[in-house]
């Protein structure tokens, strides 16, 4: 899902050069949780900024002597946010604990798309449907100044609808307009999902558009990546463009069934299986262990800027990614139907597919 929550005139943010990561991984007491990690370059749009058609008042002119009255108000702090709906079963993603702090490894995701490159062909194939669906009443939550402070993020189980009632709770720079025509859509179209939104101050884009979430899965034998599109705060309809890159993995995998990543972050590289020896630490073997849900064993595609592709999210089975095969369907999510106006499947009845390159088959 990339998904802007603000709507606005124009835009004023983009999302450009999005990397997908999702992995099965096996973590510190052996049971087996679903990671999903995020990563886009999150620009404001100049041109969106500049303009106004408020005659100029939110710029404050040269101060004068008269009172104050030449001086235009103080211009409203707005937030963005970044929201994705999340497979979860209900009751297991709640809190502080399924968010992964990234501030130390900025690298990670370029790490992956170099990994999995080149380019991938796309194909059409047929397939079995799917659906998703367990109630969850659970109430929401605010996770404050997340990974360094850049982000307050709100965990809402029980819908998108769920937003409204805590964001008083968000800081006010990173609070996002609430778009309740949004919420309204998302949780008709992911009923039982859980909902999280990474919240922002439009100040520190630059430094916002990477996070991760680990979760119990509804469907183990899926593997789910956001993939719906509404850079506007809505969502779209139809056939949309991509410029995404797509990494998956299992900890079951085999070494010659996928690609060797080489971590280029200080405080992954300097662990077991980093890419080579920690350099000039003076470590003995054995090297600490690099948290679970880096994998260095993954398979992927890098999809050309611009391709049309149905609208939908993208997901795999596990089964195929355990075998270091990469197949993924462009899905639309379980709601699509109920929609108004009842829009039809974008990829028609023929199910659409994104294939390994033929250098990986």
């Amino acid at each position: 899902m990339c998904i802007g929550n603000n709507s606005n005139p124009a835009p004023v943010v983009d999302f450009e050069d999005t990397i997908l990561y999702g992995a099965v991984v096996r973590n510190e007491s052996g049971a087996t949780e679903h990671v999903l990690a995020y990563y886009n370059v999150v620009a404001a749009l100049a041109a969106a900024a500049a303009a106004t058609s408020d005659f100029g008042w939110n710029v404050t002119p040269p101060v004068g002597d008269d009172f104050g009255w030449d001086l235009a108000p103080k211009p409203i702090k707005v937030g963005n946010a970044l929201l994705f709906a999340v497979p979860a079963v209900p009751g297991t993603l709640k809190g502080a604990e399924n968010l992964v702090p990234l501030k130390d490894f900025p690298k990670f995701m370029q790490d992956y798309k170099k990994a999995v490159a080149p380019q991938p062909r796309l194909t059409r194939g047929g397939s079995k449907s799917i659906s998703f669906g367990v109630d969850s009443n659970s109430a929401p939550t605010v996770v404050k100044g997340f990974d360094g402070g850049l982000y307050d993020v709100v965990i809402a189980p029980g819908g998108a609808l769920q937003i409204a009632q805590v964001i008083g709770q968000v800081d006010e720079d990173k609070r996002p307009t609430i778009n309740e025509a949004l919420y309204a859509e998302l949780n008709i179209l992911y009923p039982n999902f859980t909902f999280v939104l990474f919240c922002f101050a439009e100040g520190d884009a630059s430094r916002a558009g990477c996070a991760m979430i680990r979760y119990t899965p509804q469907m183990p034998h899926l593997l789910y990546l956001p993939g719906l599109e509404g850079h506007n705060g809505a969502v779209e309809r139809g056939i949309v463009k991509l410029n995404h890159t797509l990494v998956v993995g299992h900890h079951a995998m085999k070494a010659g069934h996928g690609r060797k990543v080489t971590f280029t972050d200080a405080k992954l590289a300097s662990h077991h299986g980093g890419g080579g020896r920690p350099g000039g630490m003076g470590l003995t073997a054995p090297w600490p262990k690099r948290p679970y849900y880096f994998l260095d064993n993954v398979i992927g595609k890098v999809i050309n800027d611009g391709t049309q592709v149905p609208q939908g999210d993208f997901v795999f089975l596990v089964s195929d990614i355990e075998k270091g095969v990469f197949r993924c369907r462009r899905q639309v999510p379980p709601g699509w139907k109920n929609l108004a106006g009842k829009p039809a499947d974008p990829a028609g009845a023929t199910p659409f597919y994104i294939t390994a390159d033929r250098d990986q088959d």
